[in-house]
Protein backbone atom coordinates (compact mmCIF):
# COMPACT_ATOMS: atom_id res chain seq x y z
CA UNK A 1 0.00 0.00 0.00
CA UNK A 2 2.88 2.37 0.70
CA UNK A 3 4.04 2.04 -2.88
CA UNK A 4 0.60 3.13 -4.09
CA UNK A 5 0.69 6.24 -1.90
CA UNK A 6 4.19 7.03 -3.11
CA UNK A 7 3.00 6.84 -6.71
CA UNK A 8 0.13 9.25 -6.03
CA UNK A 9 2.60 11.58 -4.36
CA UNK A 10 5.06 11.43 -7.26
CA UNK A 11 2.33 12.23 -9.77
CA UNK A 12 0.92 15.03 -7.64
CA UNK A 13 4.35 16.69 -7.35
CA UNK A 14 4.70 17.00 -11.13
CA UNK A 15 4.55 20.65 -12.20
CA UNK A 16 5.64 20.17 -15.82
CA UNK A 17 4.67 17.73 -18.52
CA UNK A 18 8.29 16.59 -18.70
CA UNK A 19 8.19 15.59 -15.02
CA UNK A 20 4.94 13.69 -15.56
CA UNK A 21 6.45 11.99 -18.63
CA UNK A 22 9.37 10.70 -16.54
CA UNK A 23 7.11 9.57 -13.70
CA UNK A 24 4.87 7.61 -16.07
CA UNK A 25 7.92 5.83 -17.49
CA UNK A 26 9.22 5.11 -13.98
CA UNK A 27 5.98 3.22 -13.21
CA UNK A 28 6.63 0.70 -16.00
CA UNK A 29 7.07 -2.93 -15.06
CA UNK A 30 9.63 -5.32 -16.58
CA UNK A 31 7.50 -5.62 -19.74
CA UNK A 32 7.32 -1.86 -20.15
CA UNK A 33 3.66 -1.72 -19.12
CA UNK A 34 1.79 0.51 -16.69
CA UNK A 35 -1.28 -0.67 -14.82
CA UNK A 36 -4.52 1.12 -15.55
CA UNK A 37 -7.72 0.63 -13.57
CA UNK A 38 -8.80 -2.41 -15.59
CA UNK A 39 -5.93 -3.30 -17.91
CA UNK A 40 -2.29 -2.71 -18.75
CA UNK A 41 -0.95 -0.07 -21.12
CA UNK A 42 2.38 0.47 -22.83
CA UNK A 43 4.17 2.97 -20.58
CA UNK A 44 6.07 4.60 -23.45
CA UNK A 45 2.84 5.17 -25.39
CA UNK A 46 1.16 6.53 -22.26
CA UNK A 47 4.02 8.98 -21.68
CA UNK A 48 3.97 10.00 -25.35
CA UNK A 49 0.19 10.50 -25.16
CA UNK A 50 0.70 12.83 -22.17
CA UNK A 51 3.02 14.97 -24.31
CA UNK A 52 0.63 14.90 -27.26
CA UNK A 53 -2.31 15.86 -25.05
CA UNK A 54 -0.34 18.73 -23.53
CA UNK A 55 0.79 20.07 -26.91
CA UNK A 56 -2.60 19.66 -28.65
CA UNK A 57 -4.05 23.13 -29.13
CA UNK A 58 -6.79 22.14 -31.54
CA UNK A 59 -10.35 22.99 -30.67
CA UNK A 60 -11.53 19.43 -31.31
CA UNK A 61 -8.81 17.86 -29.14
CA UNK A 62 -7.25 15.22 -31.33
CA UNK A 63 -5.47 13.91 -28.23
CA UNK A 64 -8.10 13.89 -25.46
CA UNK A 65 -7.11 13.33 -21.83
CA UNK A 66 -8.87 9.96 -21.77
CA UNK A 67 -5.83 8.56 -23.59
CA UNK A 68 -4.25 8.64 -20.12
CA UNK A 69 -5.07 6.34 -17.23
CA UNK A 70 -6.85 7.74 -14.20
CA UNK A 71 -4.70 5.53 -12.00
CA UNK A 72 -2.57 7.47 -9.48
CA UNK A 73 -4.13 10.73 -10.71
CA UNK A 74 -2.16 10.74 -13.98
CA UNK A 75 -5.02 12.06 -16.11
CA UNK A 76 -5.97 14.69 -13.55
CA UNK A 77 -2.38 15.90 -13.22
CA UNK A 78 -1.98 16.15 -17.00
CA UNK A 79 -5.10 18.32 -17.18
CA UNK A 80 -3.84 20.45 -14.29
CA UNK A 81 -0.50 20.97 -15.99
CA UNK A 82 -2.13 21.82 -19.32
CA UNK A 83 -4.84 24.19 -18.12
CA UNK A 84 -3.78 25.60 -14.77
CA UNK A 85 -0.04 25.44 -14.66
CA UNK A 86 0.80 26.33 -18.27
Amino acid sequence: MVEELERYSLVNKCETIEELYKVILSFADEQGEICGRDRYFNAQKMADNALKYYNDNSSNEIYPPNLLTRNWGIRQQAMYIKWVNK
